[in-house]
């Protein structure tokens, strides 16, 4: 586990360079399919009366295309930066997913949940398999890429459609 000593922080910067296993990050309501573990290289140090945590977080998941609903295993890489402060009640709740407060006590500082709250926000939203995906049909269901159907499309009614029917002198 990420796990930083603040003792050694505050001597000299401090390198993580790790792989942690994918269900170290996943939860029963975060609908995430990590797929590889999630590598992590990081460095750590003081900045001010705070730490920083700046580098590198990657790691792949399944998602779902949204055209065609094939699956889709996506690439996550980017950089992080987390920075953790001695925070005092209100400072907390108005910096709240800015800046991470410090344990008030112990040597400890536990990594997982912000890296797992990074991880989460760089997660899009919707993956597509390619760009050039068909979908499928939104009447008998064919995946148009592999196959053609015979369905007609009609067009959806509009509200402007009703202006259609104005007649002008």
């Amino acid at each position: 586990m990420p796990i930083l000593s603040l003792a050694a922080v505050a001597r000299a910067p401090v390198q993580l360079r790790q792989e942690l296993p994918a269900h170290v990050f996943q939860w029963d309501a975060s609908g995430l399919d990590l797929r590889s573990p999630v590598r992590i290289d990081l460095e750590a140090g003081m900045v001010g009366e705070g730490v920083l945590v700046r580098g590198q977080i990657e790691a792949d998941f399944a998602g779902e295309c949204r055209r065609c609903l094939a699956e889709v295993r996506v690439r996550v890489r980017d950089t992080v930066d987390l920075l953790f402060e001695p925070l005092r009640g209100e400072e907390e709740l108005e910096l709240s997913g800015e800046v991470y407060p410090l344990p008030e006590r112990g040597d400890r500082l536990d990594l997982v949940p912000p890296l797992r709250d990074e991880l989460m926000l760089r997660i899009p939203d919707f993956v597509v398999c390619s760009e050039s995906c068909r979908g499928l049909c939104p009447q008998c269901g064919a995946e148009w890429n592999r196959t053609t159907c015979e369905c007609v499309l009609e067009a959806e009614a509009s509200p402007w459609d009703a202006l259609k029917d104005i007649e002008f002198d």
